[in-house]
């Protein structure tokens, strides 16, 4: 063929659109630029064997995925040199940007196949991710239309990223706004409730919300709950806290937790915080609500190093 690297780039862009050569074009340095300038000038004669070897030449180096040229603007388009491009899919690089709880938020507003469309290209595991954060019922719904294989249209992939793409323009710039709520944050508000209320509020929500309910009943840690603990592992618990405020957290509790409680303590401790609990001990409910609080977090702490097991969190294997 016997031409130079600029004779090459020069038949490349009077192949391509005005407006695709020219964005091309700008991209280059100044020498580079200068050269291809020569280069058209010059008008080499070139064969359509010579311009169906330099098509086939520029499309592998566009498509190698080393390659570092930027050819993002070129790939929207369908065809180059009479020969089709590949359509290669940003939407994981766009989504690589945007945090997991966004991107959730936003695609709980899409429909199915939009929702399918993202989790289709974007790494296994953080598809599962995302995908934990839709009801049980749209969970079975969206991986049964994901299941069904399918090509994308490319100008509905162009929309799809176009609109990802909004999204993470919004969060890089700090438009996109602050995380206000969420299970984690329903269930400490529903923890600080006493127990007569917090009853009757699972009630109301399990009738309208079976999955966040079930999700509270299993978060729950309160004093009724921590009864069921094994009683070596209560007596362990009990030996990190104070007497007042065991008896302080045990004020206005039935009489089958209170005994589960106390028949973990020793005799003395066990008189003392009897004592506590005679009526003639006035305490507040800001004092209960305190007690059963650090009860709480001692349990959690107790917990996560490994000191102690939930039985309502412990399945039994056949």
């Amino acid at each position: 063929m016997g031409l130079s690297q600029s004779d090459k780039a020069a038949v490349v862009l009077s192949l391509l659109g005005q407006e695709l050569a020219a964005d091309i074009f700008a991209r280059l340095s100044k020498a580079e630029q200068v050269k291809i300038i020569r280069a058209l000038v010059d008008g080499r004669q070139v064969t359509d064997q010579d311009i169906q070897e330099i098509c086939s030449e520029f499309l592998s180096k566009v498509t190698h995925k080393n390659s570092g040229l930027d050819v993002r603007s070129l790939l929207q388009k369908s065809t180059f040199a009479g020969v089709e491009l590949p359509r290669t899919s940003r939407v994981n690089e766009i989504c690589e940007d945007i945090p997991d709880w966004i991107l959730a938020d936003h695609l709980s507003r899409q429909l199915d196949s939009v929702v399918c469309s993202v989790l289709g290209f974007i790494e296994p595991a953080r598809a599962a991710k995302l995908l934990k954060d839709f009801p049980a019922q749209r969970q079975a719904q969206l991986l049964v239309v994901l299941a069904k294989e399918k090509v994308l249209d490319s100008l509905v992939l162009d929309e799809l990223e176009s609109d990802l793409e909004a999204l993470r323009t919004r969060v890089s710039s700090g438009r996109h706004g602050s995380r206000v709520g969420g299970p984690a944050h329903v269930l400490a508000l529903v923890q600080s409730l006493d127990n007569e209320l917090r009853g009757e509020i699972l009630n109301a929500v399990g009738a309208k919300d079976p999955n966040l309910a079930g999700y509270l009943e299993n978060g729950l840690v309160s004093v009724e709950r921590l009864a069921q603990l094994l009683p070596n592992h209560l007596a362990l618990l009990l030996s990190q806290l104070k007497d007042q405020d065991i008896g302080w957290f045990l004020r206005g509790e039935k009489k089958n937790i209170c005994d589960a409680y106390l028949g973990c303590l020793s005799s003395r401790r066990r008189q003392d915080v009897e004592c506590l609990l005679e009526p003639a001990k006035k305490i507040t409910q800001k004092q209960k609500t305190e007690a059963c609080e650090r009860l709480r977090k001692k349990a959690m702490e107790m917990k996560d190093e490994g000191k102690l097991i939930f039985p309502w969190e412990e399945s039994l294997v056949g």
